[in-house]
C-alpha cells in the first residue's frame, strides 16, 4: 500500500519562505553592524595611542648638557585607555647593561606596551631602539601616522608622532598589542548578534502569531463544512470569507449547486417512473384477479397464479424504488426531524406484519425497552418493515423473529434477530449493495430491501450492521444511533 502523503500546510509553507530570508537579514544584520563598529572602536584606541605619544611628548626637555632628554615619574607605567583620560606615561627605558633592548611593558588585561623617543637620524633618546616607525603621512594634520606592524613575533598597532621640541624635530612613536581592541570588537559584536537575533525572534514570532490570527477564517470555514450534515447541499456563506478564499468557496457552492441539481434530477426520475407505474400494476392486478376467479379449475389457472405472483413482484420493486428515492439524504429538511419513540414504532410494525408472519408459521415478537431517536418516522418506519420483510423471508416455517429495542453506552439500538438462514460473513459487504442478491438465495425479492435500511440509516447518522443471530443461527440486523445531545 503506497504511503499516504502529508498535507501540505500553509502555516508550514508560510513558515520555511520567511525562515530563509530572515537568517539571511540577521546574517546581512550582523555583518553591516561590524562593519559600523570596528572603524570606531580603532579609531578611539588610536586616539588613545596618540594620546600616549602626546604625554611622552610633556615629557622631554632639554638637558643641561644642552641634548633632549625625557623626565622620570614616580608611578610605574600604565598603558592608555581609549575612553578614558590619558594616564600617566612609562619612564624613558634605560639601555641595558650589556647593550641588549629593554624589556617591553606590560599594560591592563595582558597588553604589551613598547615606545620609543628618536629623532631624525635614527638615534634613540629613549624606549626600545629596534622600534620600527610608521611611514608619514602626508595627509595627516596633526602629524600623527599609524601602521600595523608585526614585532618580536606579535601582530602590533604602531603611532609615530613627527614633532618640533625646542626648535629640535623628534619621533615619538608607540606601539601595543591589539587584544584589548579585540575584546572590545568581540564584546560590541556579541552585543550586536544578540540584538539582532532577539529582534528577529520577535518578528518571527509577531509573524507567527499575525499568520494564526490570519487562517483562522480557514479554520473556521473547515469547521463550518465539517459540521454539515451529509444531506445538506446548501450553499456555503461567503460573508466572512477572505477575498483570497472566496473564489474557492464559490467554486465550491458551484459545485454543491450541480450535484444537488443531480441528485433531484435523480430522485424525480425514480419516484416518476416508480408512481407511474404503481397506477397501471394495480389494475393489472385487479384484471388477474377477476380472471383467475374466471378461470378457476381450467389449465390456464397455474399460469395465471404466476402471472399475478410476477405482477406482486413488480410492484414490490416499484414500492422499493420510490421508498430509495425518497429516502435519498438531500430529500430531508430539519424541519421533518421529529422525537420518536423506539417502543411505540415497533409496536406499530409488528401489528402490521403480524398476519403475514402467522401465515409463514414464524413467531414474531419483541423486546422492546425505553429508547427515544430524532429522525424522520416514515423512513424508519420503512427501514423496520424491510428489516422484518428480510427476516421473514428468510426465516423456515417453526422459525423465531425477534426485534428489539434500548440503549447502551448512551446510543439508542434496534435490531431485528431471526433463526433463518442467516448471511455468510463474506457477503455481508455485498448485501447492502443495491439489487445484490445472495448466490443461495431462494426468496422473493429485488435485492433493495437492505440497501434502504442502509441509506435510512445513513441518512440518520447511524450505523448498520450485520451480525449472527442471538442464537448460533440466522441473522442479526442491529441500527446504532449516534449519542443524543
Amino acid at each position: 500500500m503506497p504511503e499516504r502523503k502529508r498535507p501540505i500546510s500553509i502555516h508550514r509553507r508560510l513558515l520555511r519562505y520567511m525562515l530563509a530570508p530572515l537568517l539571511l537579514l540577521l546574517v546581512a544584520g550582523v555583518a553591516v553592524d561590524h562593519s559600523m563598529i570596528v572603524s570606531p572602536i580603532h579609531s578611539a584606541f588610536d586616539r588613545a595611542l596618540s594620546r600616549a605619544a602626546l604625554a611622552i611628548v610633556a615629557r622631554l626637555h632639554r638637558a643641561p648638557e644642552g641634548q633632549l632628554a625625557m623626565s622620570s615619574p614616580e608611578r610605574p607605567p600604565v598603558p592608555p585607555r581609549p575612553f578614558a583620560n590619558a594616564e600617566p606615561l612609562p619612564p624613558p627605558q634605560k639601555p641595558m647593561p650589556d647593550g641588549g633592548t629593554p624589556p617591553p611593558l606590560r599594560g591592563m588585561g595582558g597588553d604589551t606596551f613598547f615606545y620609543r623617543v628618536s629623532l631624525p637620524d635614527g638615534s634613540t633618546l629613549a624606549g626600545t631602539p629596534d622600534l620600527p616607525l610608521a611611514p608619514p603621512d602626508d595627509k595627516a594634520a596633526d602629524g600623527f601616522s599609524y601602521a600595523d606592524i608585526n614585532y618580536q613575533g606579535e601582530v602590533m598597532r604602531l603611532a609615530s608622532y613627527r614633532t618640533l621640541e625646542d626648535g629640535d624635530p623628534v619621533i615619538v612613536t608607540v606601539a601595543e598589542t591589539p587584544a584589548r581592541r579585540d575584546r572590545a570588537v568581540h564584546r560590541m559584536d556579541v552585543s550586536f548578534g544578540l540584538n539582532d537575533t532577539v529582534q528577529m525572534a520577535a518578528v518571527l514570532i509577531i509573524a507567527l502569531i499575525g499568520i494564526r490570527i490570519s487562517l483562522r477564517p480557514l479554520q473556521r470555514l473547515s469547521r463550518q463544512i465539517a459540521s454539515r450534515p451529509a444531506q445538506a447541499l446548501t450553499p456555503l456563506s461567503t460573508d466572512q470569507v477572505p477575498s483570497e478564499v472566496r473564489p474557492v468557496v464559490e467554486s465550491l457552492n458551484t459545485l454543491l449547486g450541480t450535484v444537488r441539481n443531480s441528485v433531484l434530477s435523480q430522485q424525480h426520475f425514480m419516484a416518476n417512473a416508480a408512481h407511474q407505474l404503481r397506477t397501471p400494476l394495480t389494475g393489472l392486478k385487479a384484471q388477474l384477479e377477476v380472471l383467475s376467479r374466471e378461470t378457476a379449475g381450467s389449465p390456464l389457472e397455474e399460469r395465471i397464479a404466476l402471472l399475478h405472483g410476477g405482477v406482486d413482484r413488480l410492484a414490490h420493486t416499484a414500492n422499493q424504488l420510490l421508498t430509495l428515492a425518497r429516502a435519498e439524504p438531500s430529500a430531508h429538511r430539519a424541519s421533518h426531524y421529529t422525537s420518536i419513540e423506539l417502543p411505540h414504532l415497533i409496536g406499530e410494525v409488528i401489528e402490521s406484519s403480524l398476519d403475514r408472519a402467522l401465515a409463514h408459521g414464524i413467531d414474531l415478537g419483541a423486546d422492546s425497552q425505553h429508547a427515544q431517536v430524532t429522525g424522520v418516522y416514515w423512513l424508519l418506519h420503512e427501514l423496520l418493515i424491510n428489516l422484518i420483510d428480510n427476516a421473514i423471508r428468510h426465516t423456515p416455517a417453526g422459525g423465531h423473529v425477534t426485534i428489539r429495542c434500548g440503549v447502551n453506552d448512551g446510543h439508542a439500538f434496534l435490531e431485528v434477530d431471526d433463526s433463518g438462514t442467516g448471511i455468510p460473513p463474506d457477503e455481508r459487504p455485498r448485501v447492502r449493495e443495491r439489487f445484490y442478491r445472495g448466490a443461495g438465495s431462494t426468496a422473493d425479492g429485488c435485492g433493495l430491501g437492505l440497501s434502504i435500511v442502509d441509506e435510512v440509516a445513513r441518512v440518520h447518522g447511524a450505523q448498520l450492521s450485520i451480525l449472527d443471530g442471538s442464537t448460533g443461527q440466522g441473522a442479526r440486523m442491529r441500527i446504532d444511533f449516534p449519542a443524543s445531545d
